[in-house]
């Protein structure tokens, strides 16, 4: 963000994030100090100049990354609007043109910024989000995961790989949303864009998430559709004593895969129970004894007729 009067039309510096690291980088090796190149990468954007925050920075932030944070704390309430501009007349050289060997006695003090209270995060939270996120930042994101595991199904904890996206997704999120309120519609859009491949990537888009199980089931092959039922509406396990109630298993077991395995040669449980099933439905002849059959020629014949 950039409140110079030069950049009114677009909001912002005109140059990206690494042409400004290169110049600070060139300007730490020329002065070997870090606070003076990155007041000269300031005076040299118009950006406003505050030793208070740097200060702050200094303790925390290593001198490669210094300025970038620096930068990002320009974008808070407390510094909006204001320019090196603002800078020089606090220290009342805005219209000195040459270095005075005695400061300015009518010089107005340096712009007090009021100081952020520090907000404690908890050492999980950090270890969780990593290094490198102011306080407010931390707890913005751990927000937004607490909103994303809430909103998931299941209580057990997230395996590695869902746990690595939502790591991703959070803090985009966020940048998305700071990028429309500052008007970069075209950023969000790339953001946003990002944010649409890590969804697909969780299986979280529209078009993959459909409540309505049997949708388009004319169109799913059947295993599929099974799969689908099974992940979503599995059956509840059926009771000892209401299973297979009417023998159609067990039919099918002794007449169509006994059958199948006594007609391949296979012996094993299933051609057993074919046997043993046969033998009950087999029709045996009788065995007439010689008193059943006089009975029988008794009642059939008369008895002077010769049966032969």
């Amino acid at each position: 963000m950039s409140y110079a009067n030069l950049h009114k039309g677009v909001g912002y510096l005109p140059w990206c994030k690494k042409c400004v690291e290169d110049l600070y980088n060139t300007y730490l090796a020329q002065s070997n100090d870090a606070k003076a190149a990155a007041r000269q990468v300031c005076r040299k954007l118009d950006l406003f100049w505050s030793d208070a925050v740097y200060d702050r920075l200094e303790k925390t932030a290593s001198p490669a990354s210094i300025m970038t944070q620096y930068m990002s704390r320009l974008c808070s309430t407390s510094l909006a609007g204001k320019s090196y501009d603002d800078t020089l007349a606090a220290e009342g050289t805005l219209w000195s043109f040459t270095v005075p060997d005695v400061p300015l006695e009518e010089s107005e003090p340096e712009t007090e910024v009021e100081e952020e209270p520090e907000i404690e995060v908890p050492e999980e939270i950090r270890q969780f989000w990593g290094p490198g996120y102011d306080s407010a930042m931390y707890l913005e994101m751990e927000e937004r995961r607490q909103y994303w595991l809430s909103r998931m199904s299941g209580t057990g904890e997230l395996d590695i790989g869902t746990e690595a996206l939502i790591r991703q997704i959070c803090p985009l999120e966020i940048d998305i949303n700071r990028e429309r309120a500052a008007g970069h519609l075209s950023e969000a859009g790339k953001l946003a864009g990002n944010l649409n491949n890590l969804l697909g990537s969780m299986n979280l888009k529209p078009v993959q998430q459909k409540d309505d199980v049997d949708a388009d089931l004319e169109k799913t092959p059947l295993g599929v559709g099974i799969a689908k039922w099974e992940y979503y509406r599995p059956l509840p396990q059926t009771p000892d004593n209401m299973k297979d109630q009417s023998g159609l298993v067990k039919t099918v077991l002794t007449f169509f895969t006994g059958h199948l395995c006594k007609m391949a040669g296979v012996k094993g449980f299933h051609s057993r129970m074919y046997d043993e099933a046969m033998e009950r439905l087999r029709v045996k002849r009788p065995d007439i004894d010689e008193e059943d059959d006089r009975e029988f020629q008794a009642k059939f014949f008369d008895s002077g007729d010769d049966p032969k």
